[in-house]
């Protein structure tokens, strides 16, 4: 199968406007960062990352979208070059400039060989793509997560990720009951695992991204966990601890009332994916839903909330 990626190099000012209104037109972005922001941004860069300058963008940033030969990508470009052209909130909208670029889907492994490199998401957790494992030197400590992200969205360097990672790396423990809701590479569920959990499910509405998270759940020997397609949490009957979505702003808004539903007195959710400018917004949701909104985290523009029902 060929997959086209369309990719928009911009200033880093336009990032919120331009991931929200890709998100809402695809199943997902990638985010990458040019090196002297990365460098400015990210304490003991040197140490922490191994990456090849060719393989980002020169300045600011660039973010990409992929779709498939079911889609309709003449009609997606054309929607992407008319937001660019007409939103007046995004600056510098003439050097905005956008490519488009076919990928084989048997070249899509070392596309994410160039891009994706080891990096140390919070305290434990350490994401190390399965190529570069052998010569990864660890902590006693850590807790490594081996990702092949393939097609699937989610592979911890998003804020919205290393947030929710930073929260399970607190709050979860071996007895609790857990669903990872829109599970897109199965990396939520897999840090999970390493903190003992072994009650677990993960969910998501996309096939692809159900096929990616049990591989990478075989690559890190996360066993038993009940991967199954579903729409949110609509049909959900089971109870759980913690529910964890990373999804979208309005998907979030969309499923406050089932997950406070399905879980436990005392359980909590954690929910990210969410833009600032939509922060408020949630955690009022949330409260009048009869959630306790526990800690917020913020990261370049991404907000992740914890929440707790009773």
């Amino acid at each position: 199968m060929k997959w086209t990626k369309i990719s928009i190099f911009s200033s880093i000012e336009n990032e919120d406007v331009l991931s929200f209104f890709l998100t809402e037109i695809s199943n997902g972005i990638s985010v990458d960062y040019s090196m002297d922001i990365m460098k400015d941004s990210i304490d003991d860069f040197h140490e922490k990352f191994r990456l090849n300058p060719d393989d980002y963008p020169e300045t600011d940033i660039r973010i990409s979208v992929y779709y498939d030969e079911t889609d309709d990508v003449d009609s997606k470009i054309k929607e992407i070059n008319e937001f660019i052209n007409s939103n007046d909130e995004l600056i510098n909208q003439d050097s905005i400039e956008v490519k488009i670029e076919t990928v084989e889907e048997s070249d899509w492994e070392n596309e994410w060989k160039k891009y994706f490199h080891s990096f140390r998401v919070s305290d434990q957790f350490v994401i190390v793509p399965s190529w570069e494992i052998d010569g990864y030197e660890f902590n006693d400590s850590d807790k490594v997560i081996r990702l092949d992200p393939g097609m699937a969205f989610g592979t911890g360097d998003h804020p919205t990720t290393s947030m929710c990672l930073k929260f399970i790396e607190r709050i979860i423990t071996p007895k609790q009951k857990i669903i990872d809701v829109g599970t897109g590479s199965g990396i939520l569920t897999i840090g999970s695992y390493l903190m003992g959990a072994r009650d677990l499910t993960a969910t998501d509405i996309d096939t692809l991204s159900l096929k990616v998270a049990k591989e990478n759940f075989e690559l890190n020997d996360t066993k038993n966990v009940d991967l199954r397609k579903a729409d949110l949490l609509k049909n959900e009957n089971n109870y759980y601890d913690v529910v964890i979505a990373n999804i979208l702003a309005h998907v979030i808004e969309e499923m406050i009332d089932d997950s406070y539903r399905v879980l436990n007195n005392g359980g909590h959710f954690i929910a990210s994916g969410i833009i600032v400018e939509k922060k408020d917004s949630i955690i009022s949701q949330l409260k009048n839903t009869g959630f306790t909104v526990l800690e917020v985290l913020e990261d370049n523009g991404w907000v992740s909330i914890l929440s707790q029902k009773g």
